[in-house]
């Protein structure tokens, strides 16, 4: 889930329009980071991923044909449990017009469903955003100042198995006939 995670939100990222570099020098960086905060170059991403509660959640989610199998046998995907993952995405910029335009397009490119690798649906939601930085237009300081801008995702996912039921191909009808 970690994987799938990082690769939605770095492609939201890009499509947003976050400076590309090469791997030496990249942009999308796991929160808490050893490095030193100004080291970090701006403006970038940080992904920090949460504890994520699993909650169960049992029934049957859909029947479709057994692959190889289409007229013998029928599958029956079962949710066990539902996983929700909160995850903490902070964009750091030091230009607020830069920051207020790439969030907005990050909340509009960023997907609400994806299927991950065992085509079940992930759901992405936002729950919260929020501000930090950001000054009176009034006083200009000559310092680099730091903003930051925090939206509160939640990914949900369902843990499933998949159950094969073999159909019933012959059916013999034994007539009972009486006379009364």
């Amino acid at each position: 889930m970690r994987k799938l995670i990082f690769d939605i939100l770095t492609t939201a990222a890009m499509a947003a329009g976050l400076p590309y570099e090469s791997d030496y020098k990249k942009r999308i960086y796991e929160a808490p980071m050893v490095i030193k905060d100004a080291l970090l170059p701006l403006p970038r991403i940080e992904i920090q991923i949460l504890k994520a509660p699993v909650k169960s959640y049992r029934r049957s989610l859909s029947k479709f044909p057994t692959p190889e199998k289409e007229y013998t046998h029928r599958t029956i995907r079962k949710a066990l449990d539902q996983v929700i993952t909160p995850v903490r995405l902070a964009i750091v910029a030091n230009d607020e017009n830069w920051l207020k335009d790439f969030a907005h397009s990050l909340h509009r490119d960023l997907p609400r469903k994806i299927a991950d690798g065992h085509n079940n649906i992930v759901k992405i939601e936002i729950e919260a955003v929020e501000s930090n930085g950001f000054g009176s237009k009034l006083v200009e300081v000559s310092i680099k100042k730091k903003l930051t801008k925090v939206f509160h995702l939640r990914f949900t996912s369902l843990v499933t198995r998949d159950d094969d039921v073999a159909l019933i191909k012959d059916v013999e009808v034994t007539p009972t006939y009486s006379e009364e």
